[in-house]
């Protein structure tokens, strides 16, 4: 299933921008940790775990290329 974008080229610069400074302030010992707590608060915002294990899956292909 192909990512929806619903915001705006600028909204997704600003959130992508601000997850890097987030990501670099906490570190490199704590960046697993830091990202694996947003992507829990992130799955729980999806419709249902069909959508969450799509973009879990998405992500994954994505790493691996």
């Amino acid at each position: 299933m192909p990512l929806e974008i619903t915001m705006t080229e600028h909204q997704l610069d600003q959130s992508y921008t601000a997850l890097a400074q987030a990501t670099a302030r906490v570190g490199e010992a704590k960046a697993p940790l830091f990202l694996a707590t947003l992507s829990l608060a992130l799955i729980t915002r999806q419709a249902d775990a069909a959508e969450a294990l799509a973009l879990i899956s998405q992500a994954e292909r994505l790493a691996l290329t």
